[in-house]
C-alpha cells in the first residue's frame, strides 16, 4: 500500500512540476485570454481573474492588462487598476483604451487635470470615439473650462448624433456660457427628440 501511495504522489508531483514548467504557447495565452473575457463579459469576474493571473506578466498584453484592471476596479482596487493601465500603456502606448479608463478612475477621483490628460490622450489615439470627446468634455466641465467642455461635445455629437445626455450637457454647458438662446434650443430639440 506504502509503494502505491508512493508511485500516486511521484505522478502527482511530476505531473504538477511538468505542468507548471510548461511555457504557455501563444496559441495556449490565446484560449486563456478567450475564456477570461467571457467568463468576465457574464460577470464571473472571480473566474476570469484567476484564469489571466496564471499568465506570466511578461506574457499579459495590453487587453488582458484592461481586463484585469477592470475586475480591480469591479473590487474597489483602485491602486492596483491604475497599475494595470500603466503597465498596458508601457506594453502599447498608442493603446487608447488605457488612457480612457484611467480619465475615468480619475474623474471619479476628482483628479480633473489628469481626467483631462488621460483622455486627450484618449481622443488622439482615437479620434473616432464618441465616448472620448464626451469624457473630456465632462472633465473640462468639472474644471470650469465650459468653452473647451462644449468643443468637445459639438465632436462627441458629431461622430454620434443619437445619445442624449450630449445634448444635455451641451445644453448645460451653453447656459455656464451665457448663450441662453442656444441652451433652449437645445433643450426644445432634446425634449422634442428623447422624451417621447
Amino acid at each position: 500500500m506504502r509503494v502505491l501511495i508512493g508511485i500516486v504522489f511521484l505522478f502527482v508531483f511530476l505531473s504538477a512540476d511538468i505542468a507548471f514548467s510548461k511555457e504557455l504557447s501563444a496559441d495556449d495565452i490565446f484560449d486563456i485570454k478567450q475564456n477570461a473575457f467571457a467568463l468576465y463579459n457574464t460577470n464571473h469576474i472571480d473566474e476570469a481573474y484567476e484564469l489571466l493571473s496564471d499568465i506570466p506578466d511578461n506574457k499579459k498584453d495590453e487587453e488582458i492588462l484592461l481586463i484585469l484592471s477592470n475586475i480591480e476596479m469591479d473590487k474597489n482596487n483602485q491602486n492596483k487598476a491604475i497599475s494595470n493601465l500603466k503597465t498596458a500603456i508601457q506594453k502599447k502606448p498608442e493603446y487608447y483604451k488605457a488612457y480612457y479608463n484611467l480619465g475615468c478612475i480619475f474623474m471619479q477621483r476628482r483628479i480633473y487635470t489628469l481626467a483631462i490628460d488621460n483622455f486627450k490622450l484618449a481622443v488622439k489615439y482615437n479620434k473616432e470615439n464618441p465616448y472620448c470627446y464626451y469624457n473630456l468634455a465632462c472633465a473640462y466641465m468639472n474644471f470650469g473650462d465650459y468653452k473647451k467642455a462644449k468643443k468637445n461635445l459639438i465632436k462627441a455629437i458629431y461622430l454620434k448624433n443619437d445619445e442624449k445626455d450630449f445634448y444635455y450637457n451641451l445644453a448645460y454647458v451653453n447656459k455656464k456660457l451665457g448663450k441662453e438662446k442656444d441652451s433652449k434650443k437645445i433643450i426644445d430639440f432634446y425634449n422634442e427628440t428623447f422624451t417621447k
